[in-house]
């Protein structure tokens, strides 16, 4: 299955998400090719429009996620930010994503989630762009707890919800010289991903205990 624009909206809707996870930090003003492109972005007269602009607007950033990951070449790059700051990966984000600000920009490459506005569905949606091409994925963090599991709140950090994703939907581990991918083993699993099973999996599977069971044990 490969997403269309219109059945990645009917999942956002399904899903029911009402705001963007953005560290505690406001997210900037709606953009406005947006607002230009889709008449229901931007128009909050009403508790009810500015739902429905909300989650355009969401859907809007889940497709040109998904749609630059589905169509890049060459592996995609997941990890902590501090990760792949550390490996210069956002400095050479115009190598990686063609030059552009983020992935709504003409010609950019999606091997690395680059956007101005974050939620975790915007970021499962790029990784179920690489999982539907069935890329290989490079670990730019260690697989250890503290990039893991997030003792303050009690929940994952982003890389354990890549990694437990790309588990569940048929990639293993590999290891290359000093990096580490995961790499899809079944077209089935990989082929037949969506939004709403990674949420439910999520949901079902976050915990201490599922953190701990992705954590790489230290080489000998």
């Amino acid at each position: 299955m490969q997403y269309t624009e219109s059945l990645i909206r009917r999942h956002i809707a399904q899903l029911n998400y009402t705001g963007w996870d953005w560290g505690g930090v406001v997210p900037g003003p709606i953009r406005a090719d947006l607002k230009a492109s889709n008449p229901h972005v931007g128009r909050t007269s009403t508790p009810q429009k500015a739902l429905l602009s909300f989650q355009e607007e969401l859907a809007e950033y889940c497709w040109a996620a998904y749609s630059k990951a589905l169509r890049s070449r060459g592996h995609m790059v997941i990890g902590r930010v501090n990760h792949l700051n550390n490996a210069n990966l956002y400095a050479k984000v115009a190598d990686i994503v063609g030059g552009g600000t983020t992935l709504f920009d003409a010609g950019t490459e999606g091997n690395l989630l680059q956007m101005d506005k974050w939620a975790r569905v915007v970021n499962d949606a790029w990784i179920l762009g690489g999982v539907h091409r069935r890329a290989d994925f490079r670990l730019a963090s260690p697989r250890r707890l503290s990039n893991l599991w997030n003792t303050d709140g009690g929940f994952f950090v982003v890389t354990a919800r890549e990694i437990l994703g790309l588990v569940n939907f048929g990639f293993e581990f590999e290891d290359r010289g000093p990096w580490q991918f995961m790499v899809s083993r079944s077209y089935v699993k990989s082929t037949t991903a969506d939004l709403v099973k990674y949420e439910r999996l999520i949901q079902r599977k976050q915990s201490l205990r599922t953190a701990q069971t992705l954590v790489r044990a230290p080489r000998p």
